[in-house]
């Protein structure tokens, strides 16, 4: 089974796409295959450093005219493990998305697991989007929920929180402690140019201690992913299903 990754967490600001980075290249350091889109317009940083890559950008809209516009993402998911990075407010017409194409009654028979990433900062209204996602997905998804250490250091409001902590005991939610990247210079300077994490641990341009702090990040982030077991299955190649054949679906360009 294939899964589609979607990095969000409703609110601006929370690390949403500074995880999706990361997960990137766990893929590339793993030589795991993937596909990626970019979903947020208003900031598509994933589309800027990732798109030698193949990057595609793609829209959630309750906008008829967009309708299609995300449609690519959940086809390509269909044959290889994809991410997305997905932008801040887009509950209302993600969930348009999956309700007008039927997406929960597509995917058992596509084999597609949809993995929804919360990246949580622990403050109120974070918490409070969180019950919302719960509330519409229930057990229609498989949860990762990202306590981002680099925003937070006070988990308390969400450790104590006993909805909270019954939904994330009934649907499984796998939880991961995200590093603090160590270095606001350095962390200031990959995104200005717009480096990949690769890229950065290796650039003459920084000094040992810069280099030597993607490392150690990249190291940290890894040993969370894995301890939670989030990507564990590799995606797997295998052709469009004859119901999208049928409906003239299949010209999807994949990224490499």
């Amino acid at each position: 089974m294939a899964k589609l990754e979607l990095f969000g967490g409703e609110k601006g600001g929370v690390g949403k796409s500074f995880v999706c980075r990361t997960a990137v290249q766990y893929h590339l350091d793993r030589a795991i295959e993937f596909a990626l889109f970019d979903a947020d317009r208003s900031n598509p940083d994933v589309k800027r450093i990732y798109s030698s890559l193949g990057c595609r950008e793609a829209i959630f809209s309750e906008n008829e005219k967009h309708e299609d516009k995300a449609k690519s993402i959940y086809l390509t998911a269909i044959k290889k493990q994809t991410l997305v990075n997905l932008p801040a407010q887009i509950i209302n017409p993600f969930q348009d998305w999956f309700e007008k194409n039927e997406l929960f009654a597509l995917a058992p028979e596509d084999g597609v697991e949809f993995v929804l990433w919360f990246v949580c900062s622990g403050g109120y209204d974070s918490l409070m989007l969180l019950k919302q996602y719960f509330k519409y997905f229930r057990g229609q998804v498989s949860y990762v929920l990202v306590k981002n250490w680099g925003i937070c250091d006070d988990w308390e409001s969400l450790d104590t929180n006993e909805y909270l902590q019954s939904q994330i005991q009934e649907y499984g939610v796998r939880v991961i402690d995200f590093p603090k990247f160590i270095g606001n210079r350095t962390r200031n300077i990959i995104d200005e140019k717009n480096l990949t994490f690769g890229a950065a641990r290796e650039n003459r341009e920084f000094d040992s201690i810069d280099r030597q702090r993607v490392k150690s990040f990249l190291k940290k982030a890894y040993l969370a992913f894995d301890d939670a077991g989030v990507f564990q299955i590799a995606s797997v190649n295998k052709p469009i299903p004859q119901h999208l054949e049928n409906n003239g679906l299949v010209n999807v360009t994949e990224s490499s």
